[in-house]
């Protein structure tokens, strides 16, 4: 049912009644959309159908896949119509995710604040014209589920590769309704009114080319942010062999003491017999093993379990269809 005076959705907007009920009273969509109508006149649903919104995050940054991705897109089609770099905050994080977070765990909750707000990710908008579907739908299913062990060839995640649940390299806009959404989420009305109309004015059809802007934006993210290696081994090898150091430290008082209690979750971790992820960050705080950020981040990515059991998300997540949420 759509909430009183709220404008109604057109269906090319979504397949979803619910969507449209629940976007119709969503302030980011309902600016997003003023802006569009505003600037696009007759062109509104065209400009709906034929692009598709795609965001980098930070994971995707200290990895190196950056290229990569830019690389798979184009090959597989899209067109990069324009390229920025965007910074979330905890409530950026909460505004994207608005949907699915309520069926979230507080610890995957945690995590995402402590991984999306890192570094500056890259916000791309994409064309794929021509289609019978919308090319945001097709984005959403070529990019490949969240979870990596769901993931197929040919998908944008399974190719380029991904960590886990929550690195897993890039979000995409479901349909076309999210794609004006998040584009509010992500960009003020002083950036996203000059997008529409200078996308829209191309009046010779063809699509803006904003390769060259998207790949000189790899290089200066790239360089501005040490790589970093996103493994769970990696990570437990260099905490593990920090634990034993200091426990060496403290032999000779007779007791290991939490190096020593550090260094044998972190082997129960290792073995599978443990994901007390916030154990192990305890235990480094009290035997003074610095956890950098991003080693905090693979821990709790990796280890975490990231729904409330029997909880439904908002609105379903096409990454994870048919999944309980």
């Amino acid at each position: 049912m759509a909430h009183p005076g709220a404008p109604e959705i057109p269906t090319f907007l979504s397949a979803l009644p619910r969507k449209r009920s629940l976007y119709a009273a969503d302030t980011y969509f309902r600016e997003s959309f003023e802006d569009l109508s505003t600037v696009g006149g007759g062109r509104v649903e065209q400009f709906c159908h034929d692009h598709a919104l795609l965001l980098l995050k930070p994971d995707a940054v200290v990895s190196r896949r950056l290229g990569a991705v830019l690389r798979w897109v184009l090959a597989n089609g899209f067109s990069i119509v324009w390229a920025a770099t965007v910074a979330l905050d905890r409530h950026g994080v909460r505004a994207l995710w608005q949907y699915g977070l309520n069926a979230a765990s507080r610890d995957r909750r945690d995590a995402a604040d402590l991984y999306v707000t890192a570094c500056e990710c890259l916000l791309l908008l994409l064309a794929l014209p021509g289609r019978p579907e919308p090319a945001s739908s097709v984005l959403s299913a070529v990019k490949g589920p969240a979870d990596p062990g769901r993931c197929r060839p040919g998908q944008l995640r399974y190719d380029v590769g991904s960590f886990n649940y929550q690195l897993n390299l890039v979000h995409a806009a479901d349909e076309p309704a999210d794609l004006l959404r998040e584009l509010a989420v992500l960009c003020d009305h002083e950036t996203r009114a000059p997008l529409y109309r200078r996308t829209l004015d191309r009046r010779d059809g063809s699509v803006a080319d904003g390769r060259s802007e998207a790949f000189a934006l790899v290089e200066r993210l790239e360089s501005a942010t040490p790589a970093v290696d996103l493994h769970l081994d990696r990570t437990l090898r260099d905490l593990t062999a920090a634990a034993e150091r200091r426990t060496e430290g403290v032999r000779d008082a007779g007791a290991p003491g939490a190096a020593g209690e550090l260094a044998a979750l972190l082997g129960r971790v290792r073995g599978g017999r443990s994901r007390d992820w916030r154990g192990v960050l305890r235990l480094a705080e009290c035997a003074e093993v610095p956890v950098s950020r991003w080693q905090r981040i693979v821990l709790a990515t990796h280890l975490l379990d990231p729904y409330v059991p029997g909880a439904t998300s908002l609105l379903p997540d096409s990454s994870d269809a048919g999944e309980s949420r």
